[in-house]
């Protein structure tokens, strides 16, 4: 563990003409005049420690500094997101002392090669920045300490800043010149030697007595009197140049050429010496640089010019280096429409490529510097051949709406990158295949070239109709407009069986066609294939006659075919272990709620309670509530316009700390706020399941889990980004009889769970495989995994438990085409499943994580809304759709269920989740109430329509803005966002 360094005393600091430091209490540095500033600044230790900015009170006076932070180019985005601490109450600076903070401790973020750092006080008036190009040879110092210009030299890290050689001493070359900006650029061995030496400061440098050796210190040159560089100036030692050379026989130096003394070998070194003997820089190679085997157009050189990796150049002798980069491209990027993000490169080349510890960043390098996996030793790219960059296994963020990717080598020389303003509405691809653009690309071709193709697909085949019916082929349209598949040529096992599908013949929007005119038959051991432009576009073979059918499995985003259960012609296929499909049953409308920018750009999961719509971001662990109108109005709870953050319990002291992966969100009975964590998001590269408890009564912005549970053991194991993505709780009650346990193998009985909190099960979705696990958590912070079931949706991003249908929801996103399924408990090992389509209001190719569907109150014309929230945006996360729903408020259902957690009534309250009743949720003293009786009165409040300013709230004034306003079954519903605007 580093010791932070509180106050050091610079010795030697106040020159003759200063005040001398006065004894007394300490002053406001705004009240007196600011006389503390950023000192010196390291953002590259060599030996690998961690990024630190020192700052100094150049005054003669204890300066106050509590409250005050700093940050890097974010600027304030820093202290909102906690990536930086605060100076505790009662922090002192003394006069002519330093402060030394360091990263990981003091904040967060990591300083980058080009970036800013900023100093604030306490009210967040910006005190003091540098900002820099480049990462510093040693450290960027002001010279003299807090108020001379920052240079480029050796760390003194909480001691005083001085130059690299103090005046008069020593030989040549010492003259407070910075000699840590003297580097060798370029080396060339083959068939000529030279050395190249840059200046990568801003002022000369003197040379006299500088030495340049090979691999034997024996073999030593040295620079005459009065040899000088100037500032970001090249300068070529050749064979000839003159010089002193050692002689180790008198061991004295006497004048010669750079030849006399040094042979560049095809194994050898180069060494750069000051004129102290102490080593500037170096470099060591294993044969002679050369380009397809021509050492005359090659030399190992920096990449960029003196601050770069060496790597294979072009010989620049004396001039600005050229990388002989590798011909390799990046060749297709999907940033949101698959289940993991990736990134292919190819190599156009005509020779192999080591991409060996080649690695990828996106847009924010320094904040993900921790968050990728180089490719492994080993790994060759042969000519034409593709690699992939694979989410969650070579990196694991995400890759945004508008991002980069740069692909580095294993020196840190950028090899290729490529931005976007959005996601592609498909992929992004070169066409032609990694010789052409980027472009927009509907149809992935991971891994494999890129060819602009029909996305028509090959969906079901009928080779031995039982009726005795015409042989056919079905084909499907996997997108959202009218597929042209005019021309297609399709075969079997002969190429001279051949039917070209008429002109003018499509496909509707995720519709199917199918051909039973065919000019041949289809027999056994058959085939069938499409054709276009005399490209092979689709195919499948099968043995034997189809039985029933051959088709797509599980139907159009399959990836394998088998023998189908039923023959669908037109339809979605079957399959022995797949749920029927079913279209969405209720409204095509979807409606965005947030057409400004409302939440953050993580969006996650959503939960219905009590009148309330909770709502979680991954990113930060922070949640909103949300007051549901009975006209549809959504408008902040009171507390909630800036959401709550959740912490772990080991993070409780450390509000900077990155917090949990909050993927999903649920509200118990008592009205206690559980998340489902994947990860730390302070390891993102190691899955870590678990749910974490919070009151959200409980004041302030920062709320520390109560109780959590670790799943991780008890659930496969998958990759950090691939964990549980929901949670669901659902009461004793709803559940009783119906959900069938795995341990006692009979219907769940909750007296078998006498330690379990809430009063309920915990059901939680495992993004990776699709399953739905349910467990009772207990009071002591175990857990029991009680069932385990398939929803065959391949994926899962949320759930929710409707009490009015009684129907467990599971739903996907993009990379499953927004898919849901509905499982109905039934007290067996075999739930009822039924798959569901989105419907056609919904982009199928958005990342939808959250769904949450309002209580059956909430019904309007037949249509009961539904929620959806969007990960990746910061406008239009927040859509609105609709369920069909029987309930009416004179059919003499009130529509109030005693399981899950969709209770009625309006929640207008004087703030935040206030509901009666204690809490419990393991270790709290509370009895559990069911919201479902104390919400059956008469809602008259939202009845009318708007909600006045809450009592207690009169220094706010409450503004409707943004209305979008769609059609329910031909009724007109509000969705107003209410914004907040402080007096």
């Amino acid at each position: 563990m580093k010791k932070r360094q509180l106050s050091i005393a610079l010795a030697a600091f106040l020159t003759a003409s200063a005040v001398a430091p006065a004894a007394g209490m300490p002053v406001s540095a705004a009240s007196s005049g600011n006389t503390v500033f950023i000192n010196e600044v390291e953002s590259d230790d060599p030996n690998g420690g961690n990024d630190w900015i020192e700052i100094v009170n150049t005054g003669d006076q204890a300066v106050d500094i509590s409250g005050w932070f700093v940050t890097d180019d974010k600027g304030l985005e820093r202290l909102t997101s906690n990536e930086t601490k605060q100076f505790p109450d009662g922090t002192v600076l003394e006069a002519g002392a330093v402060m030394v903070l360091e990263d990981s401790i003091d904040f967060s973020f990591g300083l980058g090669k080009s970036d800013t750092v900023s100093l604030y006080n306490a009210n967040s008036s910006l005190k003091d920045t540098y900002s820099y190009d480049g990462h510093a040879l040693g450290t960027y110092s002001r010279v003299p300490d807090g108020t001379g210009e920052f240079v480029d030299q050796s760390s003194t890290k909480g001691a005083v800043n001085v130059t690299a050689q103090e005046p008069g001493e020593g030989e040549n070359g010492e003259s407070g010149q910075n000699m840590t900006a003297l580097v060798i650029n370029e080396i060339n061995s083959s068939p000529d030697d030279w050395v190249e030496l840059m200046n990568t400061g801003n002022e000369t440098i003197d040379l006299s007595g500088c030495e340049i050796r090979d691999n034997s210190d024996d073999h030593r040159w040295r620079f005459s009197e009065g040899s000088t560089i100037e500032p970001g100036a090249l300068l070529v030692v050749d064979a000839k140049t003159m010089g002193r050379i050692y002689n180790d026989q008198t061991d004295t130096f006497e004048e010669n050429t750079f030849e006399a003394a040094i042979g560049i070998g095809s194994a050898d070194s180069i060494r750069l010496y000051d004129s102290q003997g102490t080593l500037l820089d170096e470099y060591s190679w294993t044969e002679h640089a050369s380009y397809e085997g021509d050492a005359a157009q090659a030399s190992y050189g920096r990449y960029p010019d003196g601050t770069g990796a060496f790597a294979l150049t072009k010989e620049t002798k004396g001039q600005a280096n050229e990388w002989y980069a590798p011909s390799v491209v990046i060749n297709e990027v999907e940033s949101n429409g698959d289940s993991t993000d990736w990134v292919e490169i190819k190599n156009t080349g005509d020779t192999a490529v080591d991409i060996s510890g080649w690695y990828l960043y996106d847009n924010d390098p320094v904040g993900h510097a921790s968050d990728i996996t180089p490719v492994a030793e080993g790994t060759i790219l042969n000519s034409g051949e593709y690699y992939v960059f694979e989410g969650n296994r070579d990196f694991s963020f995400g890759l945004g709406n508008e991002d980069k990717v740069s692909i580095y080598n294993s020196e840190g020389a950028a090899v290729a990158e490529y931005s976007w303003t959005t996601h592609a509405a498909g992929v992004y691809a070169r066409i032609p295949d990694g010789t052409g653009e980027l472009t927009e690309f509907q149809t992935s071709t991971k891994g494999e070239a890129n060819l602009i193709v029909n996305p028509v697909v090959l969906n079901e085949v009928q080779s031995n109709d039982p009726d005795g019916g015409a042989d056919w082929v079905e084909l499907a349209n996997p997108t959202q407009e009218a597929l042209d598949v005019s021309g297609i040529i399709i075969r079997d096992n002969d190429d001279s069986h051949e039917y070209v599908i008429p002109e003018g013949t499509t496909i509707p929007a995720n519709g199917y066609l199918v051909i039973d005119d065919l000019n041949f038959g289809l027999g056994s051991d058959d085939s069938v294939r499409l054709y276009e432009d005399g490209n092979l576009i689709a195919n499948t073979t099968w043995t034997g006659h189809t039985s029933p059918t051959w088709g797509l499995y599980p139907d159009v985003n399959g990836q394998e075919y088998r023998n189908t259960q039923e023959a669908t012609p037109g339809a979605a296929n079957k399959f022995v272990d797949i749920p029927e499909v079913i279209a969405w049953p209720g409204a095509e409308e979807v409606t965005v709620f947030d057409t400004e920018s409302t939440f953050l750009e993580d969006s996650s999961g959503l939960d219905f309670f009590g009148g309330q719509l909770y709502a979680v971001d991954n990113g930060t662990g922070k949640f909103w509530i949300l007051d549901v109108a009975k006209d549809g109005t959504l408008s902040f709870a009171n507390g909630f316009e800036e959401g709550k953050r959740i912490r772990f319990q080991k993070d409780a002291s450390d509000p900077s700390a990155a917090g949990p992966d909050a993927e999903g969100i649920t509200v118990d009975g008592a009205g206690l706020v559980y998340i489902a964590s994947e990860r730390d998001n302070s390891q993102k590269g190691i899955n870590y399941n678990s749910i974490l408890v919070v009151d959200p009564d409980t004041e302030g912005s920062d709320l520390t889990a109560v109780n959590e549970w670790d799943l991780t053991s008890s659930l496969p194991q998958v990759s950090a980004n691939m964990g549980i993505e929901a949670v669901e709780w659902v009461s004793d009650t709803a559940v009783t009889d119906k959900l069938f346990d795995q341990n006692t193998g009979a219907a769940f009985d909750p007296a078998d769970y006498p330690d379990a909190v809430a009063d309920g099960v915990f059901f939680v979705a495992l993004e990776d495989n699709g399953h739905v696990y349910a467990y009772v958590l207990n009071e002591d912070g175990t857990s029991v995994q009680i069932a385990d079931i398939d929803s065959k949706l391949g994926g899962a991003m949320s759930l929710d438990y409707d009490t009015y249908e009684n129907v467990l929801w599971v739903m996907t996103d993009d990379g499953y085409g927004n898919r849901g399924a509905k499982i109905t408990l039934n007290g067996t090992e075999t739930p009822e499943i039924v798959h569901v389509l989105p419907p056609s209001g919904v982009d199928t190719s958005a990342n939808n994580e959250g769904f949450a569907i309002a209580d059956a109150s909430y019904t309007v014309n037949g249509q009961r809304p539904v929620y959806r929230f969007r990960d990746g945006v910061t406008s239009g996360a927040l859509t609105v759709g609709s369920l069909n729903c029987d309930y009416s408020e004179t059919s003499g259902d009130d529509g109030q269920q005693t399981g899950g957690n969709q209770q009625t009534g309006d929640n207008q309250q004087t703030g935040g989740n206030q509901n009666s009743g204690d809490k419990n949720a393991g270790g709290m003293d509370a009895q559990n109430q069911n919201f479902a009786d104390q919400n059956k009165t008469a809602v008259s409040e939202s009845d009318s329509g708007t909600q006045a300013p809450k009592t207690g709230d009169s220094s706010n004034v409450l503004l409707w803005a943004g209305a979008a306003v769609i059609s329910l079954g031909g009724v007109i519903s509000g969705f107003i966002m209410k914004k907040r605007h402080f007096m």
